[in-house]
């Protein structure tokens, strides 16, 4: 269930915060709107996301880019599933990204940790949603 789920493009992009729209482009293609505000700034990004580097049931790659007015995103995920106790596995994954343009005006670090914050709610929320649909599922 969480493999399909990370294949999914509009499970992963209503996993994440401030999502607007989802279109998939193709299997493993999509586009996403979002709203990202740090401050008082407030941006609306179009985001092109690709999964790649794809190991049926085990690993992919993540990988996003886009623009807002005078800003540009870049982010990189890694995923990777492993078997745990009996029904249940575990989700690993590390990220990064790159800020360019007016949002970084607001400070390099204050940008890390809210880069930080929203990659880990994303996790979260995409773990909690699995946990939820799966549960329903088998009542």
């Amino acid at each position: 269930e969480v493999w399909r789920r990370l294949l999914d493009p509009d499970f992963i992009g209503y996993s994440a915060p401030g999502v607007e729209a989802v279109e998939r482009v193709d299997a493993t293609r999509f586009r996403m709107i979002l709203g990202f505000g740090v401050a008082l700034l407030k941006l609306r990004f179009a985001l092109d996301v690709e999964m790649y580097d794809i190991v049926e049931g085990r690993s992919a790659r993540m990988r996003a880019s886009g623009h807002a007015p005078g800003s540009d995103v870049e982010m990189l995920s890694s995923i990777r599933i492993e078997d745990a106790t009996a029904g249940r596995v575990r989700l690993h994954w590390d990220a990064a990204s790159r800020l360019t343009g007016a949002v970084t005006g607001i400070g390099s670090r204050l940008m890390e940790t809210v880069a930080r914050k929203l990659t880990a709610q994303f996790w979260q929320n995409f773990a909690d949603r699995v946990a939820r649909e799966t549960a329903a599922a088998r009542r």
